[in-house]
């Protein structure tokens, strides 16, 4: 499906037949060639593709980087319809049928999202290599060793075919899409753990340098602007401290890059120059576990509809339990205590011409965690696209009114999900089968999202759900008991217990009846599953998912589980609006 609205300029055929061969070459990981990391750009002929500032396209189509777009939305405008079909399942059970995980099996690192183009997915692992599938059957088309660990999601360039991934080594890599070839390569300083940004033709990725010292800020970072032709620097800028957190793009002012900083600060950047538009500093908590940095995987999302990005910071777990239930029944009394303890805030909203907050919003933590620590940064909003060209973000959040009954409501069982206004931070909630189904959502537990038109996909660490919204009309979602009506549309477990689905379908790995996980009494309903075993493979790769799901334009959802398996399921029919 061809949406050159995304893109309003014509590449030169030349730049085209320089970056792309016709041979497909396959490694394995066992004998991939060593790359120096010395590796330079190599002399071709340039044609500079302009750089094209205004609005965004209304309906962006594709997911060619982390969260499908620049503005990091999360959202794709693709209308699926169930039920949904088993495709394939790659880096999951030995042989692809029943059992456990094969002895190669790869624990992608969690903050890698599937990237879809050219017919393939491409995906990075802490190995340094760089993997190619081919999207209609799972198989391997490429691999490729970069050095270093990647850490994060790659970004696919749709008219130069290639592949732009960062390595903690230092340098980012642009590849051929078609065989994994090194194109060149830039050296940034210092390691990169962020997803790069694609944006116009130009190539944004940042680096932290000393991760751990001046109490986690790096002693430095660098930010760099590369045209994607040939990653030769068009600007750099330092902001003192370090860049973890992926950055996004905002057509406003003239195009701006919004990025997180290890100092607690958000910047706008000129994409222009790079110079420095506003500062604003914000909370932030310090993960322990991560040499204490302030914003581990996450990156700003951006509203251009509405004027504001939306950032979120990481939370301490001990803080999780305050306010006490009592005080969490109405928006009121949430943002009332998030104003006067500002340290709880971890949800902001920006606007994108000051970088003035525009309201307090009331969101408390929470997110995927354990033993007083939670893994990453609490998940970050979907931004959707109504028909009127109106904005709304998806959030996950805390309210007493989403506890089952008065006797099992704590602050751990007030999560749910919800609707905000963004311009007044209004939340209203969504009918999600709250702790049925595959739809666990306790607070430590809170999964990312993802939408493709109404359909909004919930990654839990153990499972995944998707429900179609059918009914958001202004009277529904006031309370829990009135929510914004949906459908149940498809279901994913990670490991389901051998005897508790007799009627499986192994071939479909589908479940048609409720079913259980080992050592554990949720049941879980009908759907898809990864593993049938009994052992809990998520125990033994535990890499929670802390990105959703990727959509590509004919609907096809890439989930990457737990244990870093990947499964792809297409829908009965999809379309745009």
């Amino acid at each position: 499906m061809q949406h050159l609205a995304l893109r309003m300029f014509i590449l030169c055929a030349a730049v085209i037949m320089t970056s792309c061969t016709t041979s497909v070459a396959t490694f394995t990981p066992q004998s991939l060639p060593t790359i120096p990391t010395t590796a330079v750009v190599r002399a071709t002929t340039t044609t500079y593709l302009p750089i094209i500032f205004g609005p965004p396209p209304p309906s962006p189509v594709g997911w060619y980087q982390l969260a499908g777009n620049p503005q990091r939305t999360a959202y794709t405008p693709v209308i699926v319809q169930g039920p949904y079909q088993f495709r394939w399942i790659w880096n999951g059970p030995a042989g692809g049928g029943d059992g456990g995980p094969a002895s190669d099996h790869l624990p992608l690192p969690k903050a890698v999202q599937p990237v879809i183009g050219n017919g393939m997915v491409f995906i990075g692992h802490s190995d340094g290599v760089v993997h190619a599938l081919h999207t209609d059957n799972g198989t391997l088309a490429w691999s490729r060793l970069v050095g270093g660990q990647v850490l994060g999601t790659v970004a696919y360039h749709p008219d130069l075919r290639r592949v732009f991934v960062g390595s903690t080594n230092g340098r980012l890599y642009s590849l051929n899409a078609n065989d994994g070839t090194i194109i060149g390569s830039y050296d940034v300083g210092g390691p990169i753990e962020m997803s790069p940004l694609l944006a116009n033709n130009v190539i944004y990725v940042g680096s932290i340098i000393n991760k751990g010292k001046n109490n986690g800020e790096g002693t430095s970072g660098r930010l760099v602007a590369l045209n994607a032709n040939d990653l030769t620097l068009r600007w750099q800028y330092n902001p003192g401290a370090g860049l973890l957190a992926s950055p996004a793009y905002t057509a406003s002012n003239g195009g701006m890059v919004i990025i997180a900083v290890e100092d607690k600060t958000v910047r706008a950047l000129r994409v222009s120059d790079g110079g420095l538009v506003w500062s604003q500093t914000v909370n932030a908590g310090r993960d322990p576990q991560r040499q204490w940095t302030a914003f581990p995987d996450t990156y700003p999302a951006v509203s251009e509809a509405n004027g504001v990005v939306i950032i979120r910071s990481y939370f301490m777990w001990q803080r999780t339990w305050a306010p006490p239930v009592s005080q969490t029944d109405t928006i009121d009394e949430i943002r009332q205590f998030l104003t006067q303890n500002p340290t709880h805030q971890s949800f902001f909203v920006l606007d994108l011409a000051t970088g003035q907050p525009r309201y307090v919003a009331p969101v408390l933590g929470g997110g995927i965690g354990n033993n007083d620590d939670y893994y990453s940064t609490p998940p970050q909003v979907v931004i959707r696209r109504l028909s009127n060209s109106e904005e709304v973000a998806y959030v996950t959040w805390r309210n007493s009114q989403s506890c089952l009954s008065p006797s099992n409501c704590d602050n751990r069982e007030e999560g749910t999900v919800g609707e905000m206004d963004l311009n007044t931070g209004h939340i209203r909630f969504v009918e999600i089968y709250k702790n049925s189904w595959q739809w666990r959502i306790p607070v430590d537990e809170l999964g990312s999202m993802t939408m493709a038109g109404d359909a909004l996909f919930y990654s839990h660490w153990m499972a995944m759900a998707a429900v179609t919204i059918t009914d958001r009309s202004p009277s529904r979602g006031q309370t829990f008991t009135n929510p914004i009506l949906t459908s149940k549309l498809v279901a994913i477990s990670n490991t389901i217990r051998p005897g508790t689905c007799n009627q499986r379908d192994s071939t479909r790995h589908y479940c048609p009846t409720a079913h259980g996980v080992n050592n554990d009494s949720y049941q879980l309903g009908p759907g898809f599953y990864i593993y049938y075993a009994s052992e809990n493979i998520y125990d033994r790769f535990f890499t929670p998912p802390v990105f959703g799901p990727a959509i590509d334009e004919n609907g096809v959802v890439y989930w990457k589980s737990v244990d870093g398996a990947i499964i792809a399921l297409a829908p009965q029919s999809a379309r745009l609006p």
